[in-house]
């Protein structure tokens, strides 16, 4: 895509600000596509190996205990990356052309120092999954992932940091291209090292942890080469932009910090929820789980590229003082999400039946995944309206008063609410946690509609310039 295309579309109508959206949009939502299959992809192959073992096999809930987990502290750099997009986006729109690789530099240094705190945590892994109550099998197997994830978590924000470096320049083809030949190179890679194919050795789950690593580092190195190369350094002095900047660290860490809170407590309440509620009913309720979450990752990873989308582009309004594109670029971006949800919701609950036995074995991790994916059909619309008015949130700046409440409703209603539900009427089996899941997913996307409509986010001061109010 050519900034020309970009630059030159009428923000003033709405075919104007649907077109810069979804330019924004498709490679965004493309990339994160092209991710949720390859993960989706990864689950199946790893479901085959445990229906190859129905008593023992529980290499798809250890891929995702293990994952879940590490992704508590790797998504809070995923929060601190994405005010990169905001960040750039905003000095984009203000003309300040050398500013985004300057902000981006900031979060790269902060991708490196993140090995300080990450390399350290690896010898602690099995202490912390045996204080849950794991053991056996499981505990050795989601040990293993989880620690070779915590190898790679520095890597993974580094590319966060350069995706959203692209995404804010306007410039997600970029991103999309570096995610899109990563996932490849993680496919192939899961089809030879968990089978064993091509006369490599028979790993299975470890093989898709390695997988993941060698993918990482490919996409980090395709960022890399386009952030060096010579139209990046000429129009945004990229290879001129490394000294550590304190001021511009300081944007990047004020707005920064409370995404991260927000992003990093939002997983540690399901990691909760899933290692400490669900699994208490057992490895057919863990297995369960851990397919409906492939499923859910299809519906709602779209949702999130057009979140991205959106914070880029509300920011880029912002900086250009058009507060009424900022508002129909949200709109636009929330109603085409729901409707992409609210039909994945009606697949989750007309074809639950064949999407269970798609992805498990037995007969008890059937019945348990059809039932978790009724919950996850009626909180579809509200999950999309969430996603998408928390990312047009972030793209003006408004990350604090976000995190508070959805960190309340969060642990009040995931964790609090779902473990009393869990010991209050443990005959709803995982049902009774889910309950309370459903229910915070549909009073955030309520929550977050009447905050982007409060107007509260035209009075922040991102960049140090103020607002012009329409």
């Amino acid at each position: 895509m050519s900034e020309k295309n970009t630059e030159n579309v009428n923000p003033s109508t709405v075919s104007g600000v649907l077109t810069a959206l979804l330019r924004l949009a498709f490679p965004t939502i493309a990339g994160t596509i092209s991710y949720t299959l390859m993960q989706f992809m990864d689950g199946w192959m790893l479901s085959i190996v445990d229906r190859e073992n129905h008593a023992h096999g529980v290499n798809l809930a250890a891929a995702f205990n293990g994952g879940i987990s590490v992704w508590v502290l790797v998504s809070a750099c995923v929060g601190v990356a994405g005010v990169i997009n905001t960040l750039s986006a905003q000095s984009l729109g203000r003309q300040q052309v050398d500013a985004p690789a300057r902000f981006a530099w900031q979060g790269l240094w902060l991708a490196i120092g993140s090995a300080l705190i990450f390399v350290p945590l690896i010898p602690l892994v099995p202490w912390a999954f045996k204080l849950l109550g794991h053991h056996g099998s499981l505990l050795h197997l989601e040990t293993l992932f989880a620690q070779i994830m915590l190898a790679i978590a520095p890597v993974n924000f580094a590319n966060s940091i350069l995706g959203n470096f692209f995404l804010g320049v306007h410039r997600p083809i970029h991103q999309f291209t570096a995610g899109f030949v990563g996932n490849v190179v993680n496919l192939i890679l899961d089809w030879i090292l968990i089978f064993g194919h091509l006369g490599a050795p028979r790993l299975e789950l470890l093989g898709a942890a390695w997988a993941t690593s060698i993918a990482s580092g490919v996409s980090l190195g395709i960022l890399l080469s386009i952030f060096f190369a010579q139209s990046y350094r000429i129009r945004f002095h990229t290879a001129r932009a490394w000294p550590l900047d304190c001021t511009k660290l300081w944007q990047v860490l004020r707005i920064g910090l409370p995404a991260a809170l927000q992003s990093s407590s939002d997983i540690l309440c399901w990691t909760i929820f899933s290692l400490a509620w669900v699994d208490h009913f057992g490895s057919a309720a863990a297995e369960a789980q851990s397919a409906v979450m492939r499923y859910l990752s299809l519906s709602f990873m779209p949702a999130v590229g057009m979140s991205m989308a959106a914070c880029a582009l509300v920011g880029r309004r912002i900086g250009q003082h058009d507060i009424p594109g900022a508002k129909s670029a949200a709109r636009w971006a929330v109603v085409i999400s729901m409707i992409y949800m609210g039909v994945c919701g009606l697949i989750f609950l007309f074809f639950r039946g064949a999407l269970a036995s798609f992805m498990l074995g037995p007969p008890a991790q059937r019945i348990i995944a059809e039932r978790l994916l009724i919950f996850s059909a009626i909180f579809q619309i509200f999950d999309g309206m969430n996603i998408v008015y928390l990312g047009a949130l972030r793209g003006a700046g408004d990350t604090l008063v976000p995190t508070l409440y959805t960190t309340a409703l969060a642990w009040g209603l995931c964790v609090v609410g779902g473990g009393l539900v869990m010991y209050a009427e443990p005959s709803w089996g995982a049902s009774g946690p889910w309950t309370m899941a459903t229910l915070y997913v549909c009073i955030s996307g309520i929550w977050s509609f009447l905050r982007w409509n409060s107007l509260a986010w035209q009075k922040l001061n991102v960049l140090g310039v103020k607002l012009i109010q329409p």
